[in-house]
């Protein structure tokens, strides 16, 4: 198991800050407008993070996200069924929303524990560093080319799915190449939103389909290294990792690799 850590500490805390924001913004609306107008804000919400859980779903064929999906909008009809019956005794259609919400919240929260819908950038990162020594020249902002393979292209566009699906990477598909771009939990949206049209200022991996690779680390997560790497050996180290992977997958072997990345022993709030 990886314990010496190379990334500096996660410091974002949406996983907390976000219901607690959404609690104090019922109870202020509430105060202001009556509970009723509270519980509904909340119930809309809920509604809108579970389009966005959807479409998450969507872009990654996560199945894990049709669950997350499927809490956020029981919790929005919980919500709306108590602004509607505010005052008056719960009632039976009530009590099935709210029993479907603590079923999809516990299957959420044991998927979270298990990192089944935990984005393993940072995972990748930290395996990428794990031999890379300090270096005085720190970085240089350029794509490096890694190397060559053999691997054709239905092995690469049959990686990029299963990368997609177990959030290893977003993947940008063109006529003769495949870019894998490791996600960190917290920086997603943008990908998940079609922000990110371009992903050449972000770290990625491409492979194209005359078999030569190359890497890149951009300069905002060479930055969150407690250390200064040695930029081209952080490239190439972050490359071969990514052959390796592919070559795991086209040997039948795909549980080595999230075996690879549970061994960095992150937490599910890291």
């Amino acid at each position: 198991m990886y314990t010496l850590r190379k990334l500096k500490p996660n410091r974002t805390y949406g996983w907390i800050l976000v219901p607690i924001g959404l609690m104090a913004v019922m109870l202020a609306v509430g105060a202001l407008f009556g509970a009723p107008a509270g519980f509904a804000v909340g119930g809309a919400v809920f509604t809108l993070y579970s389009a966005y859980s959807c479409l998450t779903f969507v872009r990654t064929a996560n199945a894990g996200f049709i669950v997350v999906t499927l809490f956020q909008l029981s919790a929005g009809l919980v919500a709306f069924s108590w602004a509607l019956a505010y005052g008056q005794r719960p009632n039976r259609l009530g009590l099935v929303f709210v029993a479907c919400m603590l079923f999809f919240m516990a299957w959420m929260v044991l998927l979270a524990a298990t990192k089944k819908i935990r984005w393993r950038g940072r995972e990748v990162l930290e395996l990428a560093a794990a031999e890379v020594e300090q270096a005085q020249n720190g970085y240089t902002g350029r794509p490096l080319p890694v190397g060559k393979t053999d691997f054709t292209q239905d092995h690469i566009l049959g990686f990029a799915e299963f990368a997609r699906r177990h959030l290893i990477a977003i993947t940008y598909v063109g006529r003769d190449r495949v870019a894998f771009v490791p996600v960190r939990e917290g920086n997603e949206p943008a990908f998940i939103l079609g922000l990110k049209d371009d992903y050449t200022d972000e770290t990625w991996v491409c492979f194209d389909f005359a078999g030569n690779v190359s890497a890149n680390v951009s300069q905002r997560d060479y930055l969150d290294f407690r250390e200064a790497l040695s930029f081209d050996k952080l490239c190439q180290s972050l490359g071969d990792l990514f052959v390796e992977f592919v070559g795991l997958f086209q040997r039948g072997e795909s549980v080595r690799i999230l075996d690879r990345l549970d061994a960095v022993g992150l937490s599910m709030f890291e």
